[in-house]
């Protein structure tokens, strides 16, 4: 009867440790989904300040080497996503990775454009899929680009 009372009193004590730890579980996950939920909330934020800081810095600058695209360079430091490429702020104040190609087969190079300037793609891509985190840190690293030129204009 001892092995009974013993094996029941196991049996029981595994049941709870199963649904601590199944509550333990539910209570990492909600905290997690709250870190993100504000980490989004202070990209939103961050964003805003960012498109009002851009809306100041007139004329708003050419982004170095590109003909056609006007932007400020964001740093990626911080960025835990390495698939994103060269990010830059807009003068709405967007952020948006810019991507540089050569058009050799379009209607230029059909014509007999020899001009690399006249077959150059320049576009600007809306960011998808970034966490609340790389939004975060490339609004913050935007935000700070963009001051740094405010500054230097006073």
């Amino acid at each position: 009867m001892a092995d009974s009372s013993s094996t029941s009193s196991a049996a029981s004590a595994s049941g709870v440790d199963a649904i601590s730890g199944s509550q333990a579980g539910i209570r990492r996950e909600l905290r997690r989904r709250m870190a993100d939920e504000a980490m989004a909330a202070a990209a939103d934020q961050v964003e805003a300040l960012l498109r009002e800081a851009a809306l100041e810095l007139r004329p708003f600058p050419p982004f170095p080497g590109a003909f056609f695209t006007m932007g400020v360079e964001v740093e990626p430091d911080g960025v835990l996503n390495n698939e994103i490429g060269c990010v830059i702020v807009t003068e709405a104040g967007d952020l948006r990775e810019l991507q540089l190609s050569f058009d050799d087969e379009g209607p230029a190079a059909l014509l007999g454009a020899n001009d690399p300037i006249s077959m150059r793609d320049e576009t600007l891509v809306e960011l998808e899929q970034l966490s609340a985190r790389d939004r975060l840190t490339l609004a913050l690293n935007g935000l700070d680009a963009v001051s740094r030129l405010l500054e230097s204009a006073d």
